[in-house]
C-alpha cells in the first residue's frame, strides 16, 4: 500500500488576496467600483428616506425604510437591535462605506508597492486621485451619519483599529479630499463613464467635485448650533467658489441590484400614496394662519391643511388647491396613509420634481446640486458679514417662486414668505433656510436632516446621529447603544443614556439575531417590491 502524501491544491476559484490585486486591471477595478458602493450607501433605501422624514421634509406613515418609526411623534430612540426590521437604516451606509474604503485601501497598497496602471504607469495618477477622493467621501459620509467610526486607509493597522469620534473622521475626510484635489490638479486624465454612474469626469471636474464635497461635509457634519456656528465659513466659501458650476448626476438604470438608483427621489414624493410634502416643509409659505394654528394644535390632533401662498413653487396665488411649479395638490382622498398611525402625517401636497426619474428609476438623478452649493455659500456669507453677497444668492432663488426680494432685515409685507411658527415675517436667516429647503429638496441624502440638526430645527427627541450598527457591535463584543427619544444624542439636547447592553442577551438570543442578519438582503429586496407596511 502506498503511503499517503499531502496535496497542496490551489483553488483557482478563490484566489488569495495578494494574487487578486497584483494585476493593473484588478487594482483599477477595485478602485473604480468604489463610487457605486458610496452611492448605494447614500442614495439607495437607507438612510435617505428615514432622514428626510426625521427632518419633516417629506411625510410618510409607512413602516418602509424606517420612516414611520423615526418620524412619529413623540420621537423615539432609534432601535439598534440587529433583529429590528429596519436595522438596515444604520447598516446600509456603514456596509457600503467600508466596501468603498476597503477597495481604495487595497488598491493604494498595491500602487504604493510599485504596481503601475496603464502604459508606463500613465493611469496610475488617475487611480490614486480617485482612490483618495473615494476615501474622502466615504469618511465624510461616516462623519455625517454616525457618532463614531473606524478610520480605514492604506496605513491603518487593522489589529489596532478602534472607533474615532465623528469630528476626527471628518478631519481625515477633508485631508483626503484635499489630496485628491492636489493629485487631480497635477495630472491630466478622464475617469471612464462607468466609474461615476454613466458620466465621464475630467481631472478638472474631479477637483471641482472634491472642493464641493469638502464644503458639503464642513457645513453638514456639525451636530449642534454651536458646532455649526464654529465652522470656518470663509474656508467653506473658498471651496464652494472652486467647486462645481452645474448639477452632478448619475444615470439611473432601473431596479437591478447593482443599479444606480435613488430611493428618496423615487419613494419620497412621486406617488401620492407613498409620501407627501410635510406640513413643516410647506407651512412657512402659508399666509392664512393655518400653519401657525397647526403648530399650536396638540400633535395627536393635527391634520392636513391648505396652504395660501404667493410662492409659485407651492401653489398658484389665491388657489390653495392648485399645482405649483414644484408641487402638486393631491388632496386627502388620494392618500392611503393609515390614520391610526397619526393624522399629523397627512398632507395635501406632493413635491413632483423627480417624477420623470421615479417613473422607472432611469435617467439623470442628481447627487450633487449646484443650488446646495450656492445656498451653502450664502449661509457662509451671511455668517461672515457679507450680507449683500448673501442677498444676491437668496433673492435669485426667491425669484423662482415669484417672491419679492428680501432685504438685510429679512422679508416683510402682509403676504411675506416665509413666516415663522409664531407668524412673524422671517428674518434673512429664516429666508435663507426656507430657500435651501425648497430648492434642494431630495437632491442629496440627508441634506434637510443635517441642516436642521446644525440649525437647531429638528423636532425635540429626534436622534442627531446614528449609532454604530448593532450587528457590528455584537461582532466586536461591544455594548449596543443608541440615540434619540429624549435620551442621549437627542435634539435639541442630550439626556439620559439608553441602556441596550450585550449582557442582556442569552446565547440563544444571539443566535436568533444572527439568523435575522441573514435575512438582510431579502428585506432590501422586499422594500423595492413596493410593498407598503
Amino acid at each position: 500500500m502506498s503511503a499517503c502524501t499531502d496535496l497542496d491544491v490551489v483553488n483557482q476559484n478563490q484566489p488569495d488576496r495578494s494574487r487578486a490585486i497584483t494585476t493593473p486591471g484588478d487594482v483599477e477595478s477595485l478602485i473604480s467600483g468604489g463610487f457605486l458602493s458610496w452611492h448605494r450607501g447614500n442614495y439607495e433605501w437607507a438612510p435617505g428616506p428615514a432622514f428626510s422624514t426625521m427632518a419633516d421634509e417629506h411625510t410618510a406613515s409607512w413602516g418602509n425604510f424606517g420612516m414611520k418609526d423615526l418620524s412619529s411623534e413623540p420621537r423615539t430612540a432609534f432601535n439598534n437591535d440587529p433583529s429590528y426590521s429596519y436595522a438596515y437604516v444604520a447598516q446600509n451606509p456603514w456596509t457600503f462605506m467600508y466596501r468603498t474604503l476597503s477597495g481604495a485601501r487595497d488598491g493604494l497598497i498595491a500602487i504604493n508597492d510599485g504596481l503601475e496602471i496603464g502604459q508606463n504607469g500613465q493611469d496610475t495618477p488617475r487611480a490614486r486621485a480617485f482612490a483618495r477622493f473615494l476615501q474622502g467621501i466615504a469618511h465624510g459620509t461616516l462623519a455625517q451619519v454616525y457618532d463614531q467610526a473606524f478610520i480605514l486607509d492604506e496605513n491603518t493597522d487593522l489589529e489596532a483599529a478602534d472607533f474615532s469620534p465623528y469630528n476626527e473622521v471628518l478631519a481625515v475626510a477633508l485631508s483626503q479630499l484635499e489630496e485628491a484635489v492636489s493629485i487631480a490638479n497635477s495630472n491630466t486624465f478622464t475617469l471612464p463613464a462607468e466609474w461615476m454612474g454613466g458620466v465621464s469626469v475630467s481631472n478638472v471636474e474631479l477637483a471641482q467635485i472634491a472642493h464641493s464635497m469638502i464644503a458639503r461635509y464642513m457645513a453638514t457634519v456639525p451636530r449642534t448650533v454651536a458646532e455649526r456656528d464654529a465652522v470656518n465659513w470663509n474656508t467653506v466659501i473658498s471651496h464652494v467658489d472652486q467647486g462645481i458650476t452645474e448639477d452632478k448626476f448619475v444615470i439611473g438604470e432601473g431596479t437591478c441590484s447593482t443599479c444606480w438608483r435613488d430611493a428618496t427621489k423615487a419613494w419620497g414624493g412621486v406617488y401620492s400614496s407613498w409620501a407627501r410634502a410635510d406640513v413643516r416643509y410647506i407651512g412657512p409659505a402659508d399666509q392664512s394662519g393655518a400653519f401657525q394654528a397647526w403648530i399650536a394644535t396638540p400633535v395627536a390632533n393635527r391634520n392636513a391643511i391648505l396652504i395660501d401662498t404667493d410662492d409659485l413653487r407651492m401653489t398658484q396665488p389665491g388657489d390653495p388647491e392648485s399645482d405649483g411649479l414644484y408641487t402638486s395638490f393631491e388632496g386627502r382622498n388620494s392618500s392611503a396613509f393609515r390614520p391610526e398611525r397619526g393624522l399629523y402625517h397627512l398632507s395635501d401636497y406632493r413635491d413632483r420634481r423627480h417624477d420623470d426619474y421615479a417613473a422607472n428609476l432611469t435617467g439623470p438623478a442628481i447627487w450633487l446640486n449646484y443650488a446646495e452649493m450656492e445656498l451653502t455659500k450664502a449661509e457662509g456669507l451671511l455668517r461672515t458679514g457679507n450680507t449683500s453677497g448673501a442677498l444676491e444668492i437668496i433673492n435669485r432663488y426667491r425669484a423662482n417662486g415669484g417672491l419679492p426680494p428680501a432685504t438685510a432685515s429679512g422679508v416683510s409685507g402682509a403676504r411675506c414668505v416665509p413666516r415663522t411658527e409664531a407668524g412673524a415675517c422671517g428674518d434673512l436667516f429664516e429666508a435663507l433656510k426656507y430657500e435651501k429647503r425648497v430648492e434642494v429638496w431630495h437632491h442629496a441624502m440627508g441634506t434637510a436632516f443635517f441642516d436642521d440638526r446644525g440649525w437647531g430645527d429638528l423636532v425635540s427627541g429626534t436622534p442627531i446621529h446614528l449609532p454604530v450598527p448593532g450587528n457590528e457591535l455584537l461582532i466586536l463584543l461591544k455594548d449596543i447603544y443608541t440615540f434619540g427619544g429624549g435620551g442621549e444624542g437627542s435634539a435639541p439636547a442630550p439626556g439620559l443614556e439608553v441602556d441596550l447592553t450585550l449582557d442582556d442577551l442569552s446565547p440563544e438570543e444571539i443566535h436568533r439575531r444572527r439568523e435575522a442578519l441573514e435575512l438582510f438582503d431579502r428585506d432590501f429586496a422586499a422594500e423595492f417590491d413596493g410593498i407598503m407596511n
